[in-house]
């Protein structure tokens, strides 16, 4: 007889949770599942998402709390194959082997302080290795690099939003354009040494 896959409630998920939660007792809850944590223009955000499998599944992911239209995140995640998802039955042995696969593999670190610099860096990094050229990833690009005084390439992060704007081979949706316009506005701004004036 074929086992019935029954999805996880948000009470069982939050429930799961809760280890989680205990292992990060300087961070922040929201929606009752998520962990957050913020430093200056950064909130990082572990999420814990219930599956159709009957699993939960934990992801990484890092906003950038500027007041760039339709908000704009990078450095997303998901753990490997072995750990990305937890089976209800699996829940009591696998959480702690799961929270070290987090340590592990989420980036920036999750036990280490958190750091604009260091979060430039590794998105710079993964957008130059994974070849992401999109207009989010280089709107947030652009912010952070503005924000920390780096003209150069946040003019360059500006330009890359536009020149993907432009070969894109679509009309851009609604979103796109906002970020364009924020783009040219932020270059602007950059270019006239007013950054940071633009960003607060």
């Amino acid at each position: 007889m074929p086992v019935k896959i029954v999805p996880l409630t948000k009470k069982q998920l939050v429930e799961y949770f809760q280890p989680y939660r205990e292992a990060f007792p300087d961070w922040g809850v929201e929606h009752d599942l998520m962990l957050t944590r913020t430093h200056g223009p950064l909130k990082q955000a572990i999420h814990f998402q219930a599956l159709r499998s009957g699993a939960y599944r934990p992801s990484n992911a890092i906003d950038i709390l500027m007041r760039v239209p339709d908000g704009c995140s990078v450095l997303h995640k998901h753990l490997d194959v072995k750990h990305r998802e937890v089976l209800a039955r699996e829940h009591a042995t696998k959480w702690p082997l799961v929270l070290k696969a987090m340590e592990e593999q989420f980036l920036p670190s999750i036990r280490k302080p958190l750091d604009v610099a260091e979060t430039l860096r590794l998105t710079e990094e993964e957008a130059d290795r994974d070849r992401i050229d999109n207009i989010n990833y280089s709107t947030g690009l652009a912010v952070l690099n503005a924000y920390l005084g780096k003209v150069e390439r946040a003019i360059y992060w500006c330009g890359r939003v536009e020149e993907t704007a432009t070969h894109l081979g679509r009309p851009l949706g609604d979103w796109e354009t906002r970020k364009r316009r924020y783009v040219l506005e932020l270059q602007q701004a950059v270019k006239a040494g007013k950054e940071r004036e633009f960003l607060s």
